[in-house]
């Protein structure tokens, strides 16, 4: 536990976990370690979900969930996209950690009012890389 807080979700933005068409790093083996610690995960895309899906079951990176800018759902820094992916997985929206490269992740979770990992970027929490996230989450722990 967290300062009182659980976390039950890790969100990804889309370029947090790929580049260049590529998996970053360590995002399969992140994935499972949430898996197995019953957190649940999902990609946050400003780009159109089935194309999104297709790039990630290509690189193997299965999240619970994917919401993109499909219908009438606000790009980020619009909190739509993760209120969205709240109520695919049925989690509220404090018990979710947010990771992400910008600003405009940033502004999505202060938004929603869920908690922010930025890579390279200032948040509750500043991590290097996806390697860091793990460690986050055991110190929160999960609520499920």
């Amino acid at each position: 536990m967290l300062c009182g807080m659980q976390l039950s979700a890790v969100f990804f933005t889309l370029d947090s976990i790929v580049v260049d068409d590529s998996a970053k790093p360590g995002a399969s083996a992140l994935l499972d370690a949430l898996d197995a610690r019953g957190v649940v995960s999902a990609v946050l895309t400003n780009n159109p979900s089935e194309p999104t899906r297709t790039l990630l079951e290509t690189l193997e990176l299965i999240p619970h969930a994917l919401v993109g800018t499909d219908s009438e759902r606000k790009p980020m820094p619009a909190p739509d996209l993760l209120f969205r992916a709240c109520e695919v997985l049925d989690v509220p929206p404090w018990e979710v950690l947010l990771v992400d490269c910008s600003d405009a992740g940033r502004q999505t979770a202060a938004s929603a009012g869920c908690l922010f990992a930025g890579m390279n970027t200032s948040g509750a929490f500043t991590i290097g890389g996806l390697e860091d996230v793990v460690g986050i989450v055991d110190g929160a722990g999960p609520s499920r």
